[in-house]
């Protein structure tokens, strides 16, 4: 989770109610002179684990797999008695920032409001699947589960044992179609895959249609994800209504 070089103060950009704009402004930045919009140049930051520990190596530029961690890092580092602040900033920039920080939320609301944090827990969930989806390299989707796990063992408790919240809030994915909702760029889970890799390794700079899938093919994910949140709904509700017979 560690990242040695960040470019992002996240405090002040809290302290001024900034966080979307911040979030935003640290990924496009580099695309508003760029004629392809989607053009990347990532880069390689290596950090030291410890001794005997190794090294991590992490893929950062433009709100890149590095970028967001680095800014979680951040995120965490706020005193307790910002939580509240926090968790609604990340709440009311859900459709701006990457749906990684909904995992976050997950974990910050999990004791105090476990509907609400499986809510934002499943929300972030498909909307990684629906980026993840998009990249043309497909080690990205390991990105799913990675990401997922950063919302904590409490949270996974919450959904083993309340079947009723997973089962509502993904009846509200599913009703909403928030899980397409996002104006966020997929490259932060797209950044996750061994391509990206090798391009900041090599310095390299990807054209769009060298990491993202062309957007006339977006619907048909959709379509996928969608079946996708359906067949697990209804194996929730059968699963649900098979223990209530029994009981």
């Amino acid at each position: 989770m560690l990242i040695a070089q960040n470019r992002f103060s996240l405090n002040r950009l809290l302290m001024a109610g900034l966080l979307a704009t911040g979030l935003v402004a640290g990924g496009t930045s580099a695309q508003d002179v760029a004629v392809d919009s989607n053009q990347r140049s990532p880069e390689l930051v290596v950090v030291p684990l410890g001794e005997d520990e190794g090294e991590a190596h992490f893929v950062v530029g433009q709100m890149a797999w590095g970028d967001v961690l680095g800014l979680l890092n951040q995120l965490q580092d706020q005193p307790p008695e910002r939580t509240i602040e926090v968790a609604q900033t990340l709440w009311t920039s859900r459709d701006e920032n990457p749906p990684f920080f909904l995992f976050e939320l997950a974990r910050l609301t999990a004791e105090s409001d476990p509907a609400f944090a499986v809510q934002a827990y499943f929300l972030g969930r498909s909307r990684t699947m629906y980026d993840a989806a998009r990249c043309l390299d497909s080690t990205a989707l390991d990105v799913i589960n990675e990401a997922s796990a950063y919302a904590g063992e409490e949270v996974v408790q919450v959904i083993a044992s309340r079947p009723e919240l997973t089962i509502a809030a993904i009846e509200q994915v599913i009703d909403s179609g928030s899980a397409f909702s996002s104006v966020a760029s997929p490259w932060w889970a797209c950044s996750f895959g061994t391509n990206a890799y090798f391009a900041a390794v090599n310095e390299q700079t990807l054209s769009g249609d060298e990491w993202l899938m062309v957007q006339s093919r977006w619907p048909s994910v959709q379509q996928r994800i969608s079946a996708n949140l359906q067949n697990n709904l209804t194996m929730m509700q059968d699963a649900v209504a098979a223990a209530t017979a029994s009981e």
